[in-house]
């Protein structure tokens, strides 16, 4: 490459929104990802360029309600907050993404703890066993934005191991996070001082029904428009590749 320049996600995802506007219109666009949730005040539409005229951020995201959710509904079944074994180990073995963790998880023995948490902790351990694990809570938190209750199979922790999760167990897991991101909405409503035209969401997170709720709790009067979740950002920096 001769030249690399940097888009910030939303800016990316605003470049995405305004190549389907006929008309300029005022924008904020709220995505969130895995690990950020990054908003956005832009111009889009019509003739002329897009504006981005700021741009909000938290280092928090889906992953974050994922770990809350693995240390609070399944990590119990594995002897946390029964058992001896320190917290963080607990910790260590939710967070998949972090390679640092998953190796001190591997590392630790359990094979003194007492059962049925040692021979749980020891088969968590095994190749592959912390990614099922968190698709597991992954598909939890999924399932649990529209239905009252998921069912989840741990055979291959345990045969026969099972858990069953209300909603209830998710909304507090996910209660720090949207804590934070209210406080950010709230923010960006202040410093624009008004509602939008549009309000565009996008990012992985962007479905769950209760973070369009957050957003549109702060934004009412803002036309509520659902981004692409996985490639809204991808798109908009392809058009402003282009556009070059």
């Amino acid at each position: 490459f001769d030249d690399v320049d940097f888009l910030e996600e939303p800016a990316a995802a605003a470049m995405g929104h305004h190549a389907g506007s006929r008309n300029a219109e005022d924008i904020v666009v709220v995505d969130v990802g895995g690990g950020t949730t990054d908003i956005a005040h832009a111009t889009v539409g019509g003739d002329g360029a897009p504006r981005v005229h700021r741009a909000w951020g938290i280092p928090l995201g889906g992953t974050d309600i994922d770990l809350a959710l693995s240390l609070a509904a399944y990590m119990p079944l594995l002897g946390r907050g029964e058992s001896r074994v320190p917290a963080h180990h607990y910790v260590e073995a939710a967070m998949v993404q972090d390679t640092t963790r998953q190796r001190d998880f591997l590392r630790h023995d359990y094979r003194d703890v007492p059962s049925p948490w040692g021979e749980r902790l020891q088969a968590l351990q095994d190749t592959g066993n912390t990614a099922r694990l968190y698709r597991r809570v992954e598909d939890c938190k999924i399932a649990l934005s529209s239905t009252p209750l998921h069912h989840s199979v741990l055979d291959f922790i345990e045969p026969g191991l099972e858990r069953t999760v209300p909603v209830g167990v998710l909304s507090d897991a996910a209660h720090r996070y949207l804590d934070q991101l209210d406080t950010l909405l709230l923010q960006v409503r202040a410093e624009i001082g008004r509602d939008p035209a549009t309000l565009f969401m996008t990012g992985g997170m962007s479905r769950a029904g209760y973070i369009r709720d957050a957003a549109t709790r702060v934004f009412p009067a803002a036309r509520l428009v659902a981004g692409d979740p996985s490639f809204g950002v991808v798109q908009g920096l392809a058009l402003a590749a282009a556009a070059r």
